[in-house]
């Protein structure tokens, strides 16, 4: 990264800081980023407050970093409100493409090889008009996606949340907060907690709702068989459900769900 050179002794200052487009924020602390995100947006911090669902003084004092470590649903529903994207918010800039981009970036390859031969030299390359791409359905695993066409992970952990004695006793020993609308059917929205006992005996855990992991996506279905066969099922007809192998290593069991609350 380039930096400004100033006079001897004044702090050099990135060119890109902040710049959100990008995702690149220096130092700035994480309600420093909001608050400038939230700026940058022209919108009024009573307006994102009254749209996140906290109070203006919640706000200011995630803002003003009284409070440091804001939750990540909280954090997320502020990214939401001035639809900005988290990545930029929380200085991840990895990219992740999808099979449509993938798919023209082969045509591309394929393309710029076969104009840039030595027979072809001199020539002009004649760019093509670019193509308008359908939206395909994901094959990946259908019972994660959104009807956005985007996979989202249907929990994510939360490693100090306090687990109540009568969970304890049943012997969870894990926690993850709900982040998507697949197991609706079944009683569980997002933002509901899930007390999980962790084991890799899949055999335990057939006919349960359970946390599992399929290609490193964090899900939370009912698990079943069928012949040779493992079954990942939603408990809403918008997800389908995913059928693989037994000893398939896409797949890895966290634990069986035996209890949930509502925060």
């Amino acid at each position: 990264m380039r930096i400004v050179r100033r006079p001897y002794g004044e702090p050099a200052r990135h060119l890109s800081e902040p710049n959100f487009a990008g995702g690149t924020v220096g130092a700035m602390t994480l309600g420093e980023r909001l608050r400038a995100a939230i700026d940058a947006k022209g919108k009024s911090h009573a307006w994102v407050a009254e749209e996140v669902g906290i109070t203006p003084a919640s706000l200011s004092a995630i803002l003003t970093g009284k409070t440091a470590d804001p939750s990540f649903f909280t954090v997320l529903a502020i990214a939401r409100a001035i639809e900005e994207p988290l990545s930029a918010i929380v200085d991840d800039p990895l990219v992740f493409w999808n099979a449509e981009e993938l798919g023209r970036l082969g045509d591309i390859g394929g393309w710029l090889v076969e104009r840039t031969t030595r027979e072809r030299a001199g020539q002009p390359l004649g760019i093509p008009p670019r193509k308008k791409f359908q939206t395909l359905r994901t094959k990946v695993h259908p019972v994660a996606a959104t009807s956005g066409g985007v996979l989202d992970p249907d929990a994510f952990e939360l490693s100090s949340r306090r687990i109540p004695p009568k969970y304890a006793r049943m012997r969870a020993n894990a926690v993850f907060s709900v982040s998507s609308e697949s197991m609706t059917g079944e009683g569980i929205f997002p933002g509901d907690l899930l007390y999980v006992h962790r084991t890799p005996e899949t055999g335990d855990a057939l006919g349960r709702i359970v946390v599992c992991t399929l290609d490193e996506m964090i899900l939370v279905k009912r698990i079943r068989t069928r012949g040779r066969k493992l079954v990942l099922e939603s408990a809403n007809p918008a997800h389908e459900p995913m059928v693989f192998d037994e000893n398939s290593s896409r797949f890895r069991l966290i634990g069986i769900v035996v209890g949930t609350s509502r925060t």
